[in-house]
């Protein structure tokens, strides 16, 4: 399984509140957000972790060797550099295509969510659906959504739309990744944005008319941390 983490954003949240590296490196309770992001995977079915990230940051903190300390022991580690920030999560991931086996399954995961599942990795081996999203109980519309039928099936996918209760983790999986690749090449080229960016989440719903079966998995414990506001609730916590 290929596990892509897109951080090459500008985090710019946390640089207005005068955070001066970026976002992914800013520790809390004696780890970093990135770590605490992707800790939260099943890093044992990991076959390659790719990170995209900005050449300014890696060239700044040393990423790569960063990087390989923290995750080689579990599978190979590559980088993806980019020169500038892309147009949202969607475009950055396509920017490691080239790296990315399209035959193998494919995971999509973000740097500011800390996540606990006791179900996940089960629900990632399984051949009986076309992909899972990790998704936690909330209405709030700062998130996508997932709307299921009464099988359990994801039938819409939603951004910044609370159609269900299921509102996403920011754990996207395709069990093949060139469904990911051919959607969102798609949905690019047609300048298909969210408030103008790229997300990720509603590349589902092209699959799903084409008779894809996507399911949930419901994460027991949640903490987001891609705000200055929601750090300092997790360092109080």
């Amino acid at each position: 399984m290929n596990m892509v983490i897109p951080m090459a954003g500008a985090g710019q949240r946390f640089v207005d509140a005068g955070y001066e590296i970026p976002k992914y490196l800013i520790q809390a309770k004696g780890k970093s957000l990135l770590e605490w992001s992707v800790d939260s995977l099943p890093l044992d079915i990991c076959s390659r972790l790719i990170f995209v990230v900005l050449a300014s940051h890696e060239k700044e903190h040393g990423l790569e060797n960063w990087l390989n300390d923290l995750y080689g022991k579990y599978c190979p580690v590559s980088l993806v550099m980019l020169d500038a920030p892309t147009r949202g999560q969607a475009e950055t991931v396509m920017k490691a295509r080239d790296v990315i086996d399209p035959s193998a399954s494919l995971l999509i995961y973000n740097i500011d969510t800390r996540f606990v599942s006791d179900t996940l990795q089960e629900m990632l081996c399984r051949e009986d659906n076309d992909g899972v999203l990790g998704c936690f109980e909330s209405i709030e519309p700062r998130f996508s959504f997932a709307k299921t039928d009464d099988h359990g099936r994801v039938v819409e996918v939603t951004e910044k739309v609370p159609i269900s209760t299921h509102a996403l983790t920011g754990l996207y999986h395709f069990r093949n990744a060139n469904d990911f690749f051919q959607v969102a090449s798609d949905s690019i080229a047609a300048n298909e944005t969210v408030k103008g960016e790229f997300y990720v989440a509603p590349m589902y719903n092209a699959l799903i008319t084409q008779g894809r079966n996507f399911v949930l998995d419901q994460a027991r414990h949640v903490d987001i941390l891609g705000t200055p506001e929601e750090l300092n609730q997790f360092l109080a916590s």
